[in-house]
């Protein structure tokens, strides 16, 4: 850059030189994971000729606007596409950062702020009746954002008849039982104050009691993993009722078989709520030559009946319904054994197998 300077009666040309290279076309690459700023990429023009092993002394990023800028914690390392800086903590959302080397500012770059469209809800909470058993013994939680975890003790409450909260309701177990995506939480009612003659249940109680008001409430101040906290809070009520001491029984269930040539649903009634998360899981629909039918699950309302929907036509013939002996009902009673049975009577003998259910298109 050249710049003419003039002074009373002598004229002439100062020269300046940039010290770094021409930057045009050349910008600051922001590396996303899970809607959160996880590393940016500086171009090689902002920080050329840099020892490899001179890079953590020579090169900063911090926050805009310091006086005495302060370094980020964070890992650099040397790419293709140039200097890959990766913070130990995502970077803030709404902040302006600026790069440093040698001291000089070089480049600057904003993370912008969440879209406020795209804040985390909570989906659903299951089971979705409004009347479950005293011994429930889990729920799920469902929500449209990755989540932070570790979190739901601080978060979640039951509350019973609309004031008291019941402490240590829910089993505190960490690392907590998510999905892989984090959008699933899976929380067990203590089974120790479920269960008879432990002393958990002795000493404390069950959580619940039939006939009562009880609430589960997830506050709005749980964040996801960007930070961004739920749009509002969510809450569930429901009325208990009595214990279930059953397993659930196959042979009790009502089909109603689908029409030949079409993708009607295979409709089964349980005659009772079972576990949503496992009605997606234990059932597998086979033909009379033992091939698996392929298709998708669809628990129905409040998980008293579920549908099948195959992904080609039905054809006719006879078909199979196999069932994983792990399928539970709400107070976790699956098709081997009750959860909480009387250990002073002599349990029935039980064999584990599948168990199975025909039925025929026509």
């Amino acid at each position: 850059m050249v710049r003419l300077a003039c002074i009373p009666g002598l004229a002439f040309f100062v020269c300046l030189f940039a010290c770094h290279p021409e930057r045009t076309n050349q910008s600051i690459d922001i590396q996303w994971k899970n809607e959160q700023a996880v590393a940016i990429t500086i171009p090689d023009a902002f920080a050329a000729n840099i020892p490899e092993d001179s890079i953590f002394s020579l090169v900063t990023v911090s926050i805009a606007g310091q006086q005495n800028p302060v370094g980020i914690l964070g890992l650099f390392e040397q790419k293709e596409s140039g200097l890959l800086f990766t913070p130990m903590i995502p970077f803030t959302r709404g902040m302006h950062y600026d790069i440093r080397v040698r001291g000089t500012r070089v480049g600057d770059f904003e993370i912008p702020e969440n879209n406020a469209a795209n804040v985390p809800s909570v989906t659903a909470i299951y089971p979705s009746a409004d009347t479950l058993p005293e011994n429930l013994l889990k729920i799920y939680l469902h929500f449209d954002q990755p989540m932070r975890e570790g979190l739901s003790g601080k978060y979640v409450k039951l509350i019973k008849n609309e004031r008291d909260t019941i402490e240590g309701a829910f089993l505190d177990l960490q690392p907590e039982l998510w999905n892989p995506e984090r959008t699933v939480l899976t929380l067990w009612l203590d089974p120790g104050r479920i269960k008879r003659d432990l002393q958990p249940n002795k000493r404390l109680g069950a959580p619940m009691q039939r006939g009562t008001h009880y609430r589960i409430s997830v506050s709005q101040t749980w964040a996801d993993v960007r930070g961004q906290h739920l749009a509002k809070s969510f809450q569930k009520n429901f009325i208990t009722v009595a214990k279930d001491s059953l397993s659930p029984q196959p042979s009790q269930w009502a089909l109603v078989p689908p029409v030949s040539g079409t993708k009607q649903a295979l409709k089964i009634d349980f005659k009772e709520p079972l576990d949503h998360s496992l009605l997606r899981e234990v059932f597998t629909i086979q033909n009379s030559a033992g091939e698996k039918v392929s298709g998708q699950w669809q628990p129905g309302k409040a998980e008293m009946q579920c549908n099948f929907i195959p992904d080609v036509n039905w054809k006719a013939g006879t078909y199979k319904v196999l069932i994983e002996p792990r399928l539970e009902d709400l107070a976790g009673n699956n098709l081997v054994r009750p959860f909480d049975r009387d250990i002073t009577k002599k349990p029935e003998a039980v064999t584990g197998e599948i168990a199975l259910l025909h039925f025929n298109i026509r």
